[in-house]
């Protein structure tokens, strides 16, 4: 079977070549044969990526440990699932996966065949086809998953713990189909200055497949987040580590991307801008998979130093040099010639929204690498901390989500300073109430009120709009509440997904403020039958169990928590002792309320003496979890198409 699946590779790489090839030459001959022989390539690519992906996963569930990649990722004891999910554990077998999704890529857009030759079509072939080529010829040269042992050993090595986690089975491939669908809007943006083609149908395609790229990373994310809340045991859910940070990357250049191409749909503007933002975008995915694999920084995260940097750096050389050159020589004019938009308008909100969304995303590049820049410079490496991205980072966040409230008051055309205001009004006072409220009840801290502030003017603006448009409906329909409510959803889909993504934005910021600025934590040694205090809780350390299994040595706490008299229940964290690893690695327990989470987690346990505990109250930080499904479903309420056709507002 390892044979099979390195053959499907050479044949990728092959067929790829040869699309890459013949649609550019079908283009250049104005050939209808050719471009349909080079979709026909795309056909052969996708089988023969499908069966190399399939034959990598029937070794893995075979428990075939003659090949070195389901040796180092596997072995008798794990389960089926974590099975599965030892394809994308390890850097062959993402990178096999990545190439499968961009195989199928193809597939999805072009499922019609046109009775004439389509130039953009053709060029964006081409990228897609070359984008195959690149994974495969990487996969055979530097990473091959196929690889095998010089014997066949009896036990694997298994799979990092760590990773063996629901959150991991479905993180991993969410993140790696997002950076293989940004391959579309780039070979999009190619065609498009080719052929300067980008007229409404052009910028339709792009934001569907950019909007869908950014649901799926945005998604990716979290679940991210939420690995690293369970699984690592600290207390945190984002590190400001730097693979972290470059997989937020893309996902912050998406968002200014996802917003300006609003500007060219409705009034033709910001061409240049989109096409600069697509490609962009492209590149620090590529650079996210760099700094994983390529050992250029050091990362929980990151593998070990490999080869396979240097492919990913020639690959994104290639993919700036190809652009800027094409865009240098064929840069569309029409739309980038306008008057400039007037300062209380939607079309200035949306560039100044963008902006703010890159300069939040070059402060996080600049941290991400100051390491690498401080060894060039001083001769030393020296890493920005947690500080410096809340000071810098900070203010910029607080800014796009105040402008989230503002901007969908604003008409395309100029309104005024009056009109604003008093469309303000409501939100400025709910605002100044939260305020007000949270002084005098739970908190004097400075930041605490502005972003409590912040999110309550937005919340109470989105609510004020959805209010007023259920109302008119309700007026010329006569509808009930409910009806009104889901004829406007399913009418103006954009526009309501927009709306609820923005609300998901604000739960995920009254997340993180909660669990920043108000997380307590105690670090205490308990016998069993001793208590701990932390805020209105009480925790009654009751024993510690101990039970071996073939994979782990489990050590497990019972700890009961009490609020005042009340037995609210029993926490069960766990220190594990895994045998083929040779490491410690800590299973937190939460009790979880709307409130906030009581986080505990066993750090040490003695041969003689008590346990070491640690334990945090994270207040609100559940909301972080609640806005991340709110942002998958108005997402995904933004990208269905709309019965009106999708128009905003």
């Amino acid at each position: 079977m390892a044979e099979i699946g390195y053959w499907s590779l050479i044949v990728t790489l092959a067929v790829s070549a040869y699309g890459f090839g013949v649609s550019l030459l079908g283009r250049r001959r104005d050939s209808v044969a050719l471009l349909r022989s080079a979709r026909n390539g795309t056909i052969v690519t996708a089988a023969s990526a499908t069966l190399a992906t399939g034959a990598l996963l029937y070794l893995l569930l075979a428990r075939d440990f003659g090949v070195r990649y389901v040796y180092e990722h596997t072995s008798t004891h794990q389960s089926t699932v974590y099975a599965v999910s030892a394809l994308w554990a390890g850097q062959q077998g993402s990178l096999l996966l990545w190439l499968w999704f961009v195989s199928l890529l193809p597939l999805a857009l072009f499922r019609r065949r046109p009775a004439r030759p389509e130039p953009a079509g053709a060029c964006a072939l081409a990228v897609l086809c070359f984008t195959q080529f690149f994974l495969a010829l990487t996969l055979l040269a530097a990473s091959n998953p196929f690889e095998g042992l010089p014997v066949t050993m009896a036990q694997g090595r298994g799979m990092n713990p760590l990773l063996e986690s629901p959150w991991m089975v479905i993180h991993p491939p969410v993140v790696f189909l997002s950076y293989a669908l940004y391959t579309v809007p780039f070979a999009l943006a190619l065609a498009g200055l080719v052929t300067g083609d980008m007229g409404k149908e052009w910028v339709g395609k792009v934001r569907r497949w950019s909007l869908l790229a950014w649901l799926f990373l945005g998604v990716g994310i979290v679940l991210g987040a939420w690995w690293s809340y369970l699984e690592l045991g600290w207390g945190g859910y984002w590190g400001w580590d730097p693979v972290e940070n470059a997989s937020l990357l893309p996902w912050l250049s998406g968002t200014a991307l996802l917003h300006t191409l609003l500007a060219q749909e409705r009034r033709g503007q910001l061409r240049s801008w989109n096409l600069a933002l697509i490609a962009l975008t492209f590149v620090l995915c590529i650079f996210a998979t760099f700094l994983t694999r390529s050992g250029f920084v050091q990362s929980i995260h990151a593998f070990a130093r490999s080869s396979v940097g240097y492919y990913f750096v020639g690959f994104m050389a290639l993919a700036v040099v190809s652009f800027a050159c094409l865009f240098s020589r064929r840069r569309p004019e029409g739309g980038d010639r306008q008057e400039l938009p007037r300062l209380l308008s939607r079309g200035a909100g949306l560039p100044l929204t963008s902006l703010l969304f890159l300069g939040a995303a070059l402060v996080i590049l600049v941290g991400t690498l100051f390491p690498v820049i401080s060894e060039g410079v001083l001769g030393r490496r020296a890493a920005v901390g947690e500080k410096f991205y809340r000071q810098a980072v900070g203010p910029l966040a607080q800014a796009i989500v105040l402008l989230m409230g503002v901007c969908p008051w604003l008409p395309w055309r100029e309104t005024s300073i009056a009109k604003l205001r008093r469309e303000l009004l409501l939100p400025t006072m709910g605002a100044i109430a939260t305020a007000a409220l949270l002084y005098v009840l739970v908190t004097r801290s400075a930041v605490a009120l502005l972003s409590f502030a912040v999110c309550s003017f937005v919340a109470v603006s989105i609510a004020t709009l959805l209010f007023r448009d259920l109302l008119a409906r309700r007026r010329r329909r006569d509808e009930g509440v409910a009806v009104a409510l889901i004829a406007l959803l399913g009418k103006h889909r954009r526009r309501y997904g927009a709306y609820i993504v923005h609300l998901a934005i604000v739960l995920m910021a009254m997340g993180v403020t909660g669990s920043s600025i108000y997380q307590e934590e105690v670090l205490v040694a308990r016998s069993p039958g001793e208590g701990i205090e932390i805020g209105d809780y009480v925790l009654e350390y009751r024993e510690m169990r101990s039970e071996k299994t073939p994979v782990r040595h489990e050590f497990t706490a019972w700890v009961d928590v009490y609020r005042g008299k009340r037995l609210l229940g029993t926490l069960r964290p766990q220190r594990n002792y895994y045998w083929s690893s040779e490491q410690w690695l800590t299973e937190v327990a939460v009790r979880s309320s709307l409130r906030e989470d009581l986080y505990v987690s066993v750090i040490a346990i003695p041969q003689d003496g008590p346990t070491t505990f640690q334990i945090l109250i994270n207040p609100l930080v559940v909301w972080l979890w609640i806005g991340g499904a709110a942002l998958l479903v108005g997402g995904s309420l933004a990208w269905w198409p709309s019965a009106a056709g999708g128009r905003t507002r």
